[in-house]
């Protein structure tokens, strides 16, 4: 074979093997990477319309977020992660050394959960002057703490001294109050106090222009309007007066003025007929279910 003739061939299965790879990259390498390509271009492109609306909604977020940041800003409650009955109750003395002094007892009936925050329940019982209790629910619900007044009751007594024979008017309550908490980290310090609680003032709708001649408790027969019920037992209910004196009745003994018509024992209720100076009414009491908390406030 001549030099010339081998140079030919070496020439031929060069230009094949170029032309082999050349086919293989045009005709199969590149519309592999090409189709890979429009993969990823359809999905960036899936990406991209996914993300209309998003810069708005973004927008959106950022606004609640601010208004939220303002409204926490602004915010005069101080909200804790836990509360418990003891805690509440020295809340509670810490408030009437602002308002003045009541009797009242605490009774713990529970925690509760809501959307996002939980709650004790408890039940308050006690009785005082007008505007103590007035200045005291003031202060619970202007006060740096979450404690929210769900229900109340109040109820004017007039009473008669059987010693001196002066009246005076007491006003017994009974309320069911929230102590509010949740876990809500990052809050900024809030500056409120008790001290900082401004009272508005009030006229008391309970003073009476005309006494109504009520006698005086010469047997010293419980006051049911001033008592808490503790416990129904058979035919017989056991009575806590204001005093803390325990008395024990059936239906129709007496208590002052008036008597015990009806225990209903179902309900836990005792039902009584008062007659304040020819007005006869109803008065009921219920027991009262919890957890004391700890023993009976005094006024000093």
């Amino acid at each position: 074979m001549s030099y010339k003739l081998r140079n030919i061939i070496v020439l031929s299965v060069l230009c094949l093997i170029l032309f082999s790879v050349s086919g293989y990259i045009v005709f199969y390498h590149y519309p592999s990477k090409i189709k890979e390509v429009e993969k990823k271009i359809t999905a960036v492109k899936k990406q991209i319309a996914s993300l209309e609306g998003v810069e708005q909604e973004y927008n959106n977020i950022d606004k609640i977020i601010k208004e939220k940041e303002q409204r926490l800003a602004s915010l005069d409650k101080r909200i804790v992660p836990a509360v418990t009955p003891s805690e509440s109750y020295r809340y509670l003395i810490s408030i009437l050394e602002y308002s003045g002094m009541l009797d009242f007892d605490m009774l713990f009936q529970g925690t509760r959960e809501g959307k996002g925050y939980k709650y004790n329940v408890y039940n308050i019982k006690g009785e005082g002057p007008f505007y103590v209790i007035y200045e005291f629910i003031t202060y619970l619900e202007k006060g740096p703490l979450f404690y929210k007044i769900e229900r109340l009751n109040l109820r004017m007594v007039e009473s008669r001294d059987k010693d001196t024979k002066m009246y005076k008017i007491i006003i017994p309550f009974e309320m069911e109050i929230w102590a509010l908490f949740a876990d809500v980290p990052d809050l900024p310090p809030i500056k409120k106090t008790l001290a900082s609680v401004r009272v508005p003032q009030v006229t008391n709708p309970f003073y009476p222009f005309i006494y109504s001649n009520l006698p005086a408790n010469v047997d010293s027969l419980p006051e049911v309007e001033r008592a808490d019920l503790k416990a129904i037992i058979n035919d017989r209910i056991i009575l806590a007066d204001a005093e803390g004196t325990i008395h024990e009745l059936k239906e129709g003994d007496r208590v002052y003025l008036g008597y015990l018509r009806r225990i209903d024992a179902d309900n836990n209720e005792a039902e009584f007929i008062l007659n304040k100076g020819g007005i006869v009414e109803k008065f009921s009491l219920h027991i009262r279910f919890g957890e004391e908390t700890k023993g009976k406030t005094k006024s000093k």
